[in-house]
């Protein structure tokens, strides 16, 4: 406005668009990931306390993962040590890290001398012995817990006795993953997402014989890494995973009921998520859910509503866009999602309804099933504060910033809004929902 008009004009103008911005929803929760992302870094536990020095990091695992990690401890000044099984696939993992820096050149984020720096801070072995002078040691394997327990093993092995163990896992019980080591008191859980480069949150996980001081130690290393750190005490998924299964199971009950996979993915993406939660497997493989949905059958609760069509889907090897099909198809060289009409087969096929939902209908019952299990996870202290979980979702699961996260969303509209919302949920699928004492 300035540009056209006069200052004496432009500026009340200018100061009326700016209060009336400042007291939208959008502002309000924008403010409000401001001081979260401050707040999160400082859970109570860690009041006093002191992290210690890390110079050097082994990471075990090159692959997409652990090339990623190993990636982002160099562009933060650390020295690395990746190991592998074989000195074929540590080459293939320099190789992916080399990609990673050449990448970061061409897009102005690493000028040469940095770049330089990052290479020689580089080693690679298929022998644990080099992790002799590891400060810290990262495993980042698949998500096996026999491979992870003899990555531990070996890693005791070797290491100083005061060197820090850290398992990367995103869903097995860490206590479990540590089972025989000599100084339980010296392992952690530290947990990168997606690729280690590329998404901002970093959770730390309270296993009992942690101390405060290797906590503080994991915090200190993500605000190195320059990302977000939440301290997570242990449940199946922990915070993200965990509300990411609830949001998955309720598209799924959606799904059986009527809606279409293509629906619910537009529905999401309009109340502001990057992917809807069927592009999103599509994305990352269907194979990945359907392992954990096996693991956890024996102590599912016989009362809760099971939809099988991911398993059906994955037993006809449609696990995704590596695949060429999965939720939906795939033409070669092209990652746009077609809608499939062999998955509208095998919905009727397994005796999907008929209702129709309109696209407030699937945000309203997808967020208040989110929303609720964000409250069981901080009711059970398995997180603070809700402001933890808000973190969470924003940097590691792409909810959106300018709703503030789950909980913020929750107050933002109401609580009672949600309750009604979580009540419909209830009915939709009745004894499959545990409701938090928020929305009791």
């Amino acid at each position: 406005m300035a540009m056209n008009t006069s200052f004496t004009v432009a500026q009340p103008q200018e100061r009326a668009l700016h209060l009336t911005l400042r007291n939208t929803a959008e502002s309000r929760a924008l403010r409000h990931a401001f001081f979260a992302e401050r707040a999160v870094s400082r859970p109570s536990l860690l009041a006093d306390a002191k992290p210690l020095d890390i110079n050097t990091v082994a990471v075990v695992g090159g692959g997409l993962m652990g090339a990623g990690i190993a990636f982002a401890c160099l562009n933060a000044g650390l020295s690395v040590i990746l190991i592998e099984q074989t000195t074929d696939a540590a080459n293939a993992g320099v190789d992916r890290i080399e990609g990673l820096i050449t990448g970061g050149i061409k897009r102005g984020k690493i000028n040469d001398e940095r770049a330089a720096k990052m290479r020689a801070a580089l080693i690679a072995s298929a022998d644990y012995a080099a992790s002799a002078s590891a400060d810290l040691a990262i495993e980042a394997v698949f998500e096996d817990l026999g491979v992870k327990q003899s990555v531990f093993q070996n890693l005791a092995q070797h290491m100083r006795t005061d060197a820090i163990l850290a398992t990367n896992t995103s869903y097995i019980d860490p206590r479990e993953i540590i089972v025989g080591i000599e100084n339980p008191c010296q392992c952690i859980s530290v947990h990168h997402f997606s690729r280690g480069n590329t998404i901002k949150l970093l959770k730390i996980v309270h296993l009992p014989n942690t101390s405060v001081t290797l906590l503080a130690t994991g915090f200190a290393l993500g605000k190195r890494l320059r990302k977000v750190a939440v301290l997570s005490g242990i449940c199946d998924g922990f915070i993200g995973n965990r509300i990411l299964a609830a949001y998955r199971r309720q598209a799924d009950y959606l799904l059986m009921d009527g809606a279409k996979p293509a629906q619910i993915d537009a529905a999401m993406r309009a109340f502001g998520m990057p992917m809807g939660p069927y592009e999103l497997q599509d994305l990352t493989g269907l194979q990945i859910a359907w392992a954990n949905r096996k693991r956890q059958a024996p102590t599912r609760p016989t009362t809760e509503r099971y939809v099988s069509v991911g398993d059906k889907l994955c037993e006809a090897d449609r696990t995704g866009q590596r695949a060429g099909a999965g939720w939906y198809r795939y033409q070669d060289g092209n990652r746009t999602p077609l809608p499939d009409p062999y998955v509208d087969d095998l919905l009727v096929k397994l005796g999907a309804g008929t209702e129709n939902f309109t696209a407030q209908d699937i945000q309203n019952r997808i967020m208040a099933a989110i929303v609720n299990e964000g409250a069981r996870i901080v009711e059970e202290g398995i997180a603070e504060r809700p402001l933890d979980v808000d973190m969470v979702m924003i940097h590691g699961y792409g909810f959106p910033r300018w709703r503030g996260g789950p909980m913020a969303y929750a107050d933002e509209i109401g609580i009672d809004v949600i309750r009604e919302h979580m009540a419909d949920v209830a009915t939709q699928s009745p004894q499959s929902w545990t409701l938090s004492k928020l929305l009791a």
